[in-house]
């Protein structure tokens, strides 16, 4: 799965700022990330789920996880819509030509500590 990968790193960030903060424990993570990656909410909880298990500072933590609302926008007549997949057609000129217009990467947002 792509999202452990992404998970790990985000959970890795969040290890480095908290250990240089002196935190003891992290008690919630907030991540967000937009269905048109294809990550499914499902799958970034469960690989939090199993990569918080192999850090001291994370174990316990919580996730918040925010879904972006995936908006592209057509590059030909320049109408923007929301959609849960791409490819998909524009509904106002039915061109394909379209490109995502808010964040698609999944972003560690910050997290809550316990100092």
């Amino acid at each position: 799965m792509h999202e452990v990968h992404l998970v790990r790193d985000l959970i890795h960030t969040v290890e480095q700022q908290a250990a240089a903060q002196g935190v003891r424990r992290v008690k919630q993570v907030r991540i967000r990330f937009n269905p048109l990656t294809s990550h499914s909410g499902d799958h970034v909880r469960f690989s939090f789920d199993i990569v918080k298990q192999d850090s001291p500072l994370v174990r316990e933590a919580a996730l918040a996880l925010t879904e972006v609302a995936p908006r592209v926008r057509c590059r030909k007549c320049g109408h923007q819509f929301e959609t849960p997949h791409l490819p998909d057609v524009c509904p106002q000129c039915d061109s394909l030509e379209l490109e995502a217009v808010n964040p698609t990467e999944m972003v560690l947002e910050g997290f809550d500590a316990e100092t």
